[in-house]
């Protein structure tokens, strides 16, 4: 289910836009995270052609860590923002790849098949709950699940402002959550997957401020 637009604080900030446009076209330095994201997902030996299915892509920028890498995945990404999923198509033809690989679906529905593995980089901590997207992917076939987000001791559920929207819709509010470390280690555990936590190369484990909340940044890699 797509959320209504007047109510998805992605579709209302014009900063976000522009930083999309220019990562969907591959212009200025590329994300540590994403630049870790691939190295770890390089390293795993997926057979080449094998699905990666990137949930809650934005504009896909992710695809240009994969390419400049010659990390032959067949990636595909999805987000619930048709402003994010447009900006990715449009770039996406300009730079002769092909606009189909980006999907406009929220991660919680995700119906797709030959996921052989998935990544949810910075996006979990702003769902109501961790679960059904990470059980939404295993259930699609993905057997590598590789996460980036806020991890801690306990779960702390925030919900507020973001702050950072477009004039007139400051009012929005969102989630912005912590997870337990060994509450999404047990889920994941219960669908079959070994889980390994890895440093933020970005952070080393230090605070970093999003939208005036620290984040405690962690890589966790799942296989089974």
């Amino acid at each position: 289910m797509i959320p209504d637009p007047d109510l998805n604080i992605w579709e209302h900030s014009s900063v976000l836009a522009g930083l999309l446009r220019r990562r969907a076209r591959d212009l200025g330095p590329e994300m540590d995270c994403a630049a870790q994201a691939a190295e770890i997902l390089g390293s795993l030996g997926l057979p080449p052609g094998s699905g990666l299915v990137d949930m809650g892509c934005g504009a896909g920028h992710f695809i240009h860590s994969l390419r400049r890498r010659g990390i032959p995945l067949d990636y595909r990404g999805l987000d619930s923002s048709a402003t994010a999923i447009s900006i990715g198509r449009e770039a996406y033809r300009e730079l002769s790849l092909c606009p189909d690989r980006l999907i406009l679906a929220s991660m919680e529905d995700f119906r797709g098949t030959g996921a052989d593995s998935a990544l949810f980089m910075n996006v979990l901590s702003f769902c109501p709950d961790f679960r059904r997207p990470l059980d939404r992917a295993a259930a699609c076939g993905a057997r590598v699940i590789l996460v980036r987000d806020n991890f801690g001791p306990e779960t702390v559920v925030t919900w507020g402002e973001d702050g950072y929207l477009d004039e007139g819709w400051n009012h929005l509010k969102g989630y912005w959550n912590r997870w337990s470390c060994r509450e999404m280690e047990g889920f994941l555990g219960s669908l079959g997957f070994a889980c390994e936590f890895i440093e933020d190369r970005r952070t080393g484990g230090r605070p970093e401020p999003v939208v005036d909340r620290p984040y405690y940044w962690r890589f966790l890699l799942a296989r089974r």
